[in-house]
């Protein structure tokens, strides 16, 4: 296992000696697998328990099985089941560290509006 200051420090050899990483790792006898790794998985950003990851541009697929007033076909898709309004809690917090909670009467297409608009 390698920890984040490992890889930090290995990064910082590597532009001080001006080598490549393939070249520093085989000197320090680290497999190249390993550290590349443990640096994708440090550079993920790290989600608060609780909150769902999203990217821009759609509804995740586990949060389209979960809403409320929507039914999953055999094909996998979801649809709406009713058009009614459910009383939900929703905290969304930004790449930038902003927390916000939008809660209230919202129906499935509410929801898909918010998440799509991030």
């Amino acid at each position: 296992m390698l920890t984040r200051e490992q890889i930090e420090e290995i990064q910082t050899e590597r532009r001080e000696k001006g080598i490549s990483i393939k070249n520093l790792l085989k000197e320090k006898g680290i497999p190249e697998h390993q550290y590349f790794w443990w640096k994708r998985k440090y550079n993920k950003p790290e989600v608060p328990e609780g909150f769902l990851p999203v990217a821009g541009g759609g509804l995740p697929a586990a949060m389209s099985a979960q809403l409320p007033g929507t039914i999953q076909t055999s094909h996998g898709k979801s649809k709406l089941d009713t058009p009614g309004e459910n009383w939900m809690s929703i905290e969304l917090r930004t790449a930038g560290g902003t927390d916000m909670r939008i809660q209230g009467g919202l129906t499935p297409a509410m929801v898909y509006t918010i998440l799509k608009s991030l």
